[in-house]
């Protein structure tokens, strides 16, 4: 669809013979970064921890073009205890919305699971397989994803997410890794270090899980070289696919205080494109692109509030690297 580079619907075509949808599940987890001796979460996380658009029930009275809502403290502060029974009835319902919402727009398709909102791995063993056989349990799925950050993938995690390569057609770990500058990471209070991937990447590897690594672009502590390092460690570490984000103010998040006091500013689409261009050019070809640009509610979006959506600004980067003539990887062996 996207030729110029790796996209997500060909891979996942090509994979398994047909479209492949997600269904989000938020599994009542926390974030051991966001407890108060760990910092207090990451410079750019608000309360929802990436929750899925459509099971966000409680944000049904907001539209696609809803104007940014100063009251954020309705985004600040969302409840996550409740016992396991509670979480897994949760899940449970949570999918059937999702099979009901996938349904109706794309029915007759291939489904997979995404624990998607906080640290998905943040938990004891016994918790986490009881909510992974819970929601695998609910159908036939083409894939486990599991997102979770570097530091949280102990060897027993490990060994029980290989456990699940029997159910499924492949296991998936999105680690949010955001940048390959130790700098960019205590400027976004990620709380890990580069180290942290590598030996995340490295264990997941060797049990043959899959990894999807986050990227974020338009850092200000970032320029062309912190770029092309973060490349650089995207090819020495090889994971089979990346999400790239562009740096955007969420309300309810420490970055939107510093963006109040006028000490942060989020990059227009222009410098979102130069820098996916650079990035893209200096990864292997093989490596799936998953996503391009980040996708937040427009009422919980401070900044920026021009930015086009999704469609418009892969159109956008597609014309302007027809018009430099480059592809993902071109610049690898240059």
């Amino acid at each position: 669809m996207w030729p110029r580079w790796n996209d997500y619907t060909s891979a996942l075509e090509k994979s398994y013979g047909g479209r492949v949808y997600r269904i989000g599940v938020d599994g009542g987890f926390s974030c051991p970064h966001r407890d108060e001796y760990r910092g207090g979460g990451c410079m750019f996380c608000d309360s929802y921890g990436a929750v899925s658009v459509y099971q966000r029930t409680d944000e049904r009275d907001f539209t696609r073009n809803s104007p940014f809502s100063r009251d954020i403290e309705q985004f600040r502060t969302k409840e996550r205890v409740g016992s396991i029974d509670d979480r897994i009835a949760s899940v449970q319902q949570q999918i059937a919305r999702g099979h009901e919402f996938l349904d109706t727009r794309y029915p007759g398709t291939f489904r997979s699971i995404y624990f998607q909102s906080y640290t998905n791995t943040f938990d004891s063993i016994d918790h986490l397989s009881a909510l992974y056989d819970a929601a695998l349990d609910t159908g036939t799925y083409t894939e486990l994803i599991i997102s979770t950050r570097p530091d949280c993938l102990p060897d027993r995690v490990v060994s029980l997410l290989s456990g699940y390569r029997d159910r499924v057609k492949s296991v998936w770990v999105e680690l949010g890794l955001q940048s390959g500058n130790e700098v960019s990471l205590k400027y976004l209070r990620r709380g890990h270090t580069v180290d942290h991937y590598r030996r995340s990447i490295e264990a997941l590897h060797a049990e043959g899980i899959s990894v999807c690594a986050h990227l974020m672009l338009g850092l200000p502590t970032e320029g062309d070289e912190e770029i092309l390092k973060t490349a650089q460690l995207i090819r020495e570490t090889q994971p089979e696919a990346i999400k790239i984000h562009n740096l955007h103010i969420v309300a309810g998040t420490p970055l939107y205080e510093m963006y109040e006091r006028g000490e942060v500013e989020a990059p227009e689409m222009a410098e979102h494109i130069y820098n996916t261009i650079l990035l893209l050019r200096h990864i292997d070809a093989h490596i799936v692109i998953q996503r391009l640009v980040s996708d937040t509610p427009r009422h919980r979006l401070a900044s920026p509030r021009d930015f086009p959506d999704k469609t418009t600004f892969l159109h956008a980067l597609d014309r302007v690297m027809g018009e430099q003539g480059s592809v993902q990887g071109d610049r690898v062996n240059v």
